[in-house]
Formats: C-alpha cells, sequence, structure tokens
C-alpha cells in the first residue's frame, strides 16, 4: 500500500500547502460542481460523469483510451440528481424537473424523469413511455433495481392504469414493478401491486420477494411477503419515523430504521416468520442515519452514525481497511466509495471535508495505484479555506447544544464579524462530513459562521429531534440566539456586527431572527424561507388535503392552523418589530416553500416601513440547483453583507 498512500499524501501536501492572496471568485464556489455524481462501469473500463454549468451534461471516458468518448448535452430545463452505471455500458440517471399544473401555473411540482444512456453510441431515451394498454402516470416511475428479471434489463417501479381509466385520477392507478430494456424502452409487467403499494422488495435474483403498502387513512404501513399466489403480512406499524429500507442480503428478513418509542434511531430486522422487529445495532449516543451496502449482493458494510463528525461504524472488515487507507493517505478528509467493479478490484472514491472540495479518485488494489479523476470545485483546490470547529455551548435553560463554527482564515479569532446559519428542514441537519460551499464563501470574506444544530435537528437523539417539535420562534429560535450571545460573550465575535442568514426552515429563522430579537442582528437574509406559518399549513392542506401524510407532518412539527403561537410566531405577523435590513431570496418554481410566502413578508414589510432588499431568483427552485442562481445569491448576499458588517478588523 506504500505507493498508493506516498502518491495521495504527496497529492495532499500540494494542495494543502498553496497560498491565495486575494479571496476567489464568488463562481468558484457558487458554480455546482464541475464533475459530480461520478460513476464506474462494472468492468472498471469506463467513467461517467456530470458537467456542471448552465445546462447538465453527462460524458464517458474511456479509461484504457484516456479520451472523452461520449458528450450528452440534456434540456437545460432537467436537473440531474443521481445515475449509476447498470451494466459494462448503460447507465442510469434520475432528473427532476418543475411542471406548472394544468390550468394553474401557480401550482407547480418538482417531477421525476429516468433516463438511460448508452456509453458506447451516446444515445440516451426516457424510461417509460405508454403502451397500447397501459399508460404510466406522469413522474410517477423510479429506478429500483439493477437485477433484471431478463439479462440487460432492469427494474422500475411505476404507478399504472389501463386505457379505460386514461382520465381517471393519478391516485386511482396501482403501482407495479416493470421489466425495462433501457436500450430500447419497452417494458412489460412483472408484477403487479395495488392501489397501496408504496414499494417493492425484490431479491438478488429480481425475484419479487414482498411489498409495502401505504394506508393513507389509517397512516398504517404493512410489510407484505409473496407467498404463491397470496400475500402475507409480518409486520404493521403506524410510526412514520420508521423507514423501511430493503431487504436483508439473505432475502429472509427485512430491515429498518427508526427510534421505536427508544431513545436513538436504531437498525432493526423484521423476519419472515412474523415474530416483530429484533435490535441489531445501537450508537451508545447518536441515532443511526443510514446505512452502506454492497453494490452488487446489497450485504450490510456499515452504519452511518449522527453526531457532529458523523463516522461510519463499519461491519466489513474489507469495505473499512479500503476506506482507512485512504483516509490515512489524505488526512482530515472522509473517503466515501462511491463504485466498484465487480470484481472489487477498482474502487471509485470521493473524499471531502466541511472544508476542503471533494476529489475523486479511483484506486486498483491489487497494484496500489491511484489515479485522479477530478475535482468538484477546481478553483479552490489551491485556497487557504476556513478552519472548522465543533464546538458545544450551554442555551438559557442549560441544554447542550452541539454546533460547527467556521473561522475565516489567516485572521485572529476575535471580534470577528459574524454570520449565523441555521439549516433548512428543520427535521434535518447540517454534514459533518461534506464540503460546505456556503459557509466557506462567507468565511473566505472574512466572516465567522455559525451553523447550531438546534434542538429539532436529527442525528443527536430523539430527545434533542422531539425537543424542537412545535418550537419554531420558540426553543429553537431561541438556540441560535443563545449561540450568537455566547460567541459575543466569549469575544470571538463582534456584538455590532452580526448577520443570520438561512434557506428554507433557515430563512423562517432569519426572519424570526430580524422580528423576536430584532436588536441581535444588524441585517437579515432570508433565501426560500417561511414567512407565514397559518398560510403556510392552509398551503399544504390544500395541495395534499388535509388528512395527508404531508399535513400530519407539519402539525406535528408546527401545530394547527388554530394555534395562537401558530400566528403568533409567524415573521410576517410580527414585521413591525424588525429594526434591521432584510433582504430576501426566493426562486419563483419553489415547489416546497411557494413563493408567496416571499410576497406575504414583502407586504408586511412595506406596510412596517421597514428596509429591504428582494431578490427573484428565475427559473429556481427550493435547493438552487442551477449555477447562475447559486452565483447570483453568492453575488447578492456579498454586497449586502458588505454593506452592513463590513470587513473584519485587522
Amino acid at each position: 500500500m506504500k505507493t498508493l498512500l506516498a502518491a495521495l499524501a504527496l497529492l495532499a501536501l500540494s494542495v494543502a500547502s498553496a497560498t491565495a492572496a486575494a479571496p476567489p471568485p464568488i463562481a468558484a464556489f457558487g458554480t455546482t460542481p464541475v464533475i459530480n455524481h461520478v460513476t464506474l462501469s462494472t468492468d472498471g473500463r469506463l467513467l461517467a460523469s456530470s458537467f456542471g454549468g448552465e445546462q447538465v451534461s453527462i460524458v464517458i471516458l474511456d479509461r484504457a483510451a484516456k479520451k472523452i468518448t461520449q458528450r450528452v448535452a440534456f434540456d437545460q430545463k432537467l436537473k440531474l440528481r443521481t445515475m449509476g452505471f447498470v451494466s459494462e455500458s448503460v447507465v442510469i440517471a434520475v432528473f427532476s424537473i418543475t411542471r406548472a399544473e394544468i390550468g394553474d401555473s401557480e401550482s407547480k411540482s418538482e417531477i421525476t424523469a429516468v433516463f438511460a444512456l448508452n456509453a458506447l453510441d451516446g444515445s440516451s431515451r426516457q424510461l417509460l413511455e405508454a403502451k397500447a394498454n397501459n399508460r404510466i402516470v406522469p413522474a410517477s416511475a423510479s429506478f429500483l433495481s439493477r437485477h433484471g428479471a431478463a439479462p440487460g434489463e432492469i427494474l422500475m417501479s411505476a404507478l399504472v392504469t389501463d386505457n379505460a381509466a386514461a382520465g381517471a385520477a393519478a391516485d386511482s392507478a396501482s403501482r407495479a414493478l416493470l421489466s425495462v430494456d433501457p436500450l430500447t424502452g419497452t417494458w412489460r409487467v412483472v408484477e403487479k401491486g395495488n392501489r397501496l403499494t408504496s414499494n417493492w422488495l425484490v431479491d438478488q435474483q429480481g425475484a419479487v420477494v414482498g411489498r409495502v403498502e401505504f394506508y393513507r387513512k389509517d397512516q398504517q404501513t404493512s410489510i407484505r411477503i409473496k407467498e404463491g399466489d397470496d400475500w402475507r403480512t409480518i409486520h404493521e406499524f403506524t410510526d412514520p419515523d420508521f423507514d423501511v429500507i430493503g431487504l436483508a442480503a439473505d432475502a429472509k428478513s427485512v430491515l429498518a430504521i427508526g427510534a421505536r418509542g427508544g431513545e436513538r434511531v436504531r437498525l432493526w430486522s423484521i423476519p419472515f416468520d412474523g415474530s416483530g422487529p429484533q435490535l441489531l445495532y445501537e450508537d451508545s449516543k447518536y441515532d443511526i442515519e443510514g446505512v452502506v451496502r454492497d453494490r452488487y449482493d446489497q450485504s450490510l458494510q456499515g452504519l452511518r452514525i449522527g453526531g457532529l463528525s458523523q463516522p461510519v461504524y463499519w461491519l466489513d472488515a474489507k469495505a473499512e481497511s479500503r476506506v482507512r487507507a485512504l483516509e490515512a493517505a489524505l488526512p482530515g478528509r472522509n473517503a466515501d466509495i462511491v463504485a466498484y467493479t465487480a470484481d472489487g478490484r477498482q474502487v471509485l472514491a470521493l473524499t471531502e471535508s466541511r472544508n476542503a472540495p471533494g476529489i475523486y479518485y479511483i484506486v486498483d488494489f491489487t497494484t496500489n495505484r491511484a489515479e485522479v479523476v477530478g475535482q468538484q470545485y477546481p478553483q479552490l483546490a489551491k485556497v487557504p479555506l476556513g478552519t472548522v470547529k465543533e464546538i458545544d455551548y450551554v442555551a438559557r435553560d442549560g441544554y447542550a447544544v452541539p454546533a460547527y463554527l467556521t473561522l475565516p482564515p489567516g485572521v485572529e479569532a476575535k471580534k470577528l464579524p459574524l454570520v449565523v446559519l441555521p439549516h433548512g428542514g428543520p427535521r434535518a441537519r447540517d454534514s459533518g462530513r461534506d464540503f460546505d460551499w456556503w459557509s466557506q464563501f462567507m468565511a473566505s470574506r472574512g466572516y465567522a459562521v455559525l451553523q447550531p444544530q438546534f434542538r429539532g435537528s436529527t442525528g443527536f437523539g430523539q430527545k434533542h429531534e422531539l425537543a424542537g417539535y412545535r418550537q419554531w420562534g420558540k426553543l429553537m429560535q431561541d438556540d441560535v440566539t443563545d449561540g450568537v450571545r455566547k460567541l459575543i460573550a466569549d469575544g470571538t465575535v463582534d456584538a455590532e456586527r452580526v448577520c443570520i442568514v438561512g434557506a428554507s426552515y433557515g430563512g423562517y429563522a432569519a426572519l424570526a431572527g430580524a422580528a423576536f430579537t430584532p436588536d441581535l442582528y444588524r441585517c437579515s437574509v432570508s433565501v426560500a424561507g417561511v414567512s407565514d406559518l397559518v398560510e403556510m399549513l392552509r398551503w399544504v392542506e390544500n395541495r395534499g388535503g388535509t388528512e395527508s401524510p404531508a399535513v400530519r407532518f407539519w402539525r406535528k412539527h408546527i401545530g394547527k392552523t388554530s394555534d395562537p403561537d401558530v400566528a403568533e410566531f409567524s415573521p410576517a405577523r410580527a414585521a413591525a418589530r424588525v429594526k434591521a435590513d432584510v433582504m430576501i431570496m426566493h426562486g419563483v418554481d419553489d415547489t416546497v416553500v411557494p413563493y408567496v410566502q416571499t410576497e406575504y413578508m414583502v407586504s408586511a414589510m412595506k406596510s412596517a416601513g421597514v428596509r429591504y432588499e428582494l431578490v427573484q431568483l428565475k427559473s429556481e427552485d427550493h435547493w438552487l440547483s442551477r449555477s447562475p442562481s447559486r452565483i447570483e445569491m453568492l453575488a447578492q448576499l456579498e454586497r449586502f453583507l458588505g454593506k452592513h458588517l463590513g470587513a473584519p478588523t485587522p
């Protein structure tokens, strides 16, 4: 392993030792990763990668010839979400696209489009299309398995209805398992479900073993196993946070993660004998946030654990040794194996950390040789970036709040201007493993950045998450406020130069900070934030029905429209209290937080005489998926922060 370790360590040293006199341009952070979704063919001969920019393209690299052999451009409205080889030459790419409802241009939804790409000739086609006797409900198809019911085919799950019901609503269709030829687009039904079927359980040979059904009225999920022509229920539950993740490798039980009333999210096995969930693993302190499974046989290789560092608990010694070798060669970076050949000899890895942009490598563990595939943010390769610290601070009620603190490079951590950056969700968290382009951009401009994992954040145990329920504007906001005050008290931050910035729930927190702690912040920036909780709840109810899972989720996390504090802690209804300057940026194609939420806040601020700026992001969704929007957002943010916080004190 010495050759591999020495080569990678030398590269890491060359990157880390470089310096830059001036901060990098905005586009260096705002451009979506130059290469992304990199994947390796099953025989290791071909690489596929997306190229960022205004229009998504997928390129194929022949490793033996050392040249790009195919470049396929897709409609600029399509946004690539994931892709992977399913054979030696076929790539499946999953896109999304924003679509306005027929007859209502203001009502939009994000739908999925699945494409197959022939890496040998560059041809591509969208899967699935209607047949003579059936039709696919638009946006219903999803890629399920590389194991087909016939050679060269793949399995896909889709809502299907016959022509007699073609005019019926989408919820009248039934979910079916289809075997699809990705090169011709032809498909056939392998197994029919019903309108309650939400997922399929398929073994390594492509045989249907079971299915998952969801009863919307009772909010009940059932796991059913196929026995001949019959289906036997082995387990039922109503916990919406108990997630079925698929069959175990031996196809004799089902794997799931959830707390099931415990203190942390745990890993469970649900045997076919109906004996109920059996605990497989739980961490002593944090939640299990996900699993690592073998690409080919689906065996369980590791568990992704929560906490600030988000380590992997390895179950497979061989998989662990490969990752450890990469991380030892590149100290300060996390390594994730994203693809590997069928014989296991060649591995494609992505290495990164919160302050180290991603680099893809191919490693041949039989020859101990490594080659660099490419860098996600090449303009940042030789740029000193902010130092990230994992901290805890004590909130006003004595509760310990974990957080990330990013300090600007080359500046003493004393009396710094601060940007507090609450994450979205709020049932989410900031990543402790991935490169954070947003916080690093602000650090490159001289700002300290605080990212509190306030109550309600996932990954830190059930007590921490549940403590945030129905605490919008209250305990969750107090946790953010108290983090700022802690940094002011210890001299890290200048009390006169603090701004709060966030997106989605973080955008709400930014507006709430301005409204409910008006003397703490010089400015507030909301990106796609919620401003009126009552109207947000009504929008969700109108969109999915009063008893939909989405409505139940929002009621559990916020409350009901009739609850007094739901209205009380809506920033749009407290705009008169705002003293800081406010900037709102919002994509007009947002399907998660409707643009009207920005209109509510703007109208309220205008009436209250609040100083504000509005930036409308054209053709942009909730996640800032496009480079032009990210660049514009960062440019506006840089100008706004500079105006109100100024440069750091030398």
